[in-house]
């Protein structure tokens, strides 16, 4: 269950200004950390079962927010997110958090600044509380909290394909 703004980008879109092919060079270094090839995925479509897609997301302050769950690690290992926004200053309260051996949330949002990467495992069980809460939701304002996300994920062609599993807390 989630609240966001999201916009997907695929290796096969149109990319005038470069944004993918800078992003598929950092992606690359990780793809080899985690034991596939540099180039695995890259060039698939939804037929040959797994894609890469880069996502953009908004979690709108006043409700964006991400339930608790753990990614699929079948097809990729390690979770790449970058940072876009700055608690403090695009927003005032919630964001990311990651869930201890005992189900505790340990806030993540505090570590954060603007540009940073984080790279973790899939199996991690992690989310976003909700962004301002209490606050007025707008959803054209820009308010939020914002980050780019890396994933190789298996298409809608393939039945009973693997996702992320939410947890119940």
């Amino acid at each position: 269950k989630h609240i966001k703004h999201s916009a997907y980008f695929y290796p096969w879109n149109d990319d005038p200004m470069g944004i993918l092919s800078d992003i598929r060079q950092r992606w690359r270094l990780i793809k080899a950390l985690s034991g596939l090839r540099r180039d695995e995925f890259e060039n698939n479509t939804p037929q040959d079962g797994v894609v890469d897609r880069v996502q953009v997301v908004r979690y709108p302050s006043g409700a964006g927010y991400l339930e608790p769950h753990c990614d699929p690690y079948r097809y990729q290992r390690l979770i790449i997110s970058c940072y876009m926004s700055k608690k403090g200053v695009d927003f005032k309260s919630g964001g990311f958090y990651v869930l201890d051996s005992h189900e505790r949330e340990v806030d993540m949002e505090s570590t954060i600044e603007v540009g940073d990467m984080c790279i973790h495992y899939a199996s991690i069980l992690h989310g976003v509380k909700i962004v301002d809460e209490g606050e007025s939701l707008d959803w054209n304002s820009t308010q939020g909290r914002w980050f780019l996300s890396l994933y190789s994920n298996v298409s809608d062609h393939v039945k009973d394909r693997d996702t992320s599993k939410s947890i119940e807390k």
